[in-house]
């Protein structure tokens, strides 16, 4: 393919996203979608533009989303953080609203590789906090671990990944995985399953958001191929003398309870566990979790 035939494929997926957007039934989303700039980067990937949200002012902040999901995920939390930081929430490398076409490969190096490139691009050397949720929380290890010189702290909510070996799914089962979890109703049961009350907090506009960059091109390759890599395991071996903190809802039925216990053991994560929260606590319980958020990385004292 060519340089254009690259940029064609790219536009494809700015187009979509545009005028997906204007769909959004969550203000707060919405909101945060307003936020997003198409970041070009670099020859590594094929000089293709990424969505990445940036907002506030301050010292950077990070935030990483979880598998198969995107930077909307972080749309209850985003308007109070951009108070006191430059807050900064790309789509991770192969998901949410990123160019399927900028490699081949989707795994765990390739995503860490993009976030150093992308990070470089901006012009983030010091003073750096991230936050990564779920996946996000391993991905958030291994990027400091690449760049610990420029990180300064790190808070992890209901991290996933932290144990375990990779399992690599070979194809063809990676892509009847991939096809699986697009159909409607998984994805239902998926977002009803992160919430601890998904009763009363699961509606349509938490359906919506849960699967909306499922449209884009590329959709079902890019999570194929991230899961013939096996994926993100036993990140925790990439826990350094960084200060960090890890968040978690004692009701979360996607880590679990065994989980959740062996998280609580790693003395280096702080552990703090949060009542009637889920697998999401930035969106379960957002104003807790950005007091939590602030409070750490503004060396508040909790109260």
């Amino acid at each position: 393919m060519t340089k254009t035939d690259f940029e064609k494929l790219s536009d494809l997926n700015v187009d979509f996203f545009e005028r997906t957007k204007i769909s959004l039934l969550d203000p707060l989303g919405l909101y945060l979608a307003n936020d997003v700039k198409w970041v070009k980067l670099n020859e590594n990937w094929n000089s293709l533009k990424f969505p990445v949200v940036i907002g506030g002012e301050g010292q950077p902040i990070l935030l990483l989303h979880g598998f198969d999901s995107s930077f909307l995920e972080f749309r209850r939390i985003y308007q109070s953080l951009k108070r006191n930081f430059r807050v900064i929430i790309p789509d991770l490398l192969g998901f949410g609203f990123t160019p399927r076409c900028a490699t081949n490969e989707y795994t765990p190096s390739k995503i860490v590789s993009y976030l150093i490139d992308l990070l470089r691009t901006l012009q983030i050397t010091n003073n750096l906090k991230i936050i990564g949720a779920s996946m996000g929380g391993s991905t958030a290890l291994k990027l400091a671990f690449e760049i610990s010189y420029s990180v300064d702290k790190i808070l992890l909510l209901s991290p996933a990944g932290l144990f375990g070996e990779p399992k690599r799914i070979p194809f063809p089962l990676n892509q009847i995985g991939a096809s699986f979890l697009g159909l409607p109703q998984v994805r239902k049961s998926l977002c009803r399953q992160a919430f601890a009350f998904p009763d009363e907090c699961v509606g349509e506009m938490e359906e919506q958001i849960a699967s909306i960059h499922l449209g884009c091109k590329g959709w079902r390759n890019s999570l194929a191929s991230f899961a013939k890599s096996g994926g993100f395991a036993g990140t925790h071996k990439y826990i350094q003398n960084i200060p960090i903190k890890a968040v978690c809802g004692v009701n979360d039925r996607i880590l679990g309870k065994k989980e959740i216990k062996n998280i609580r053991k790693i003395d280096k994560l702080n552990f703090v566990g949060l009542q009637n929260c889920g697998h999401l606590p930035h969106v379960d319980l957002p104003s807790i979790s950005t007091k939590i958020i602030q409070d750490y990385f503004l060396d508040l004292k909790i109260s």
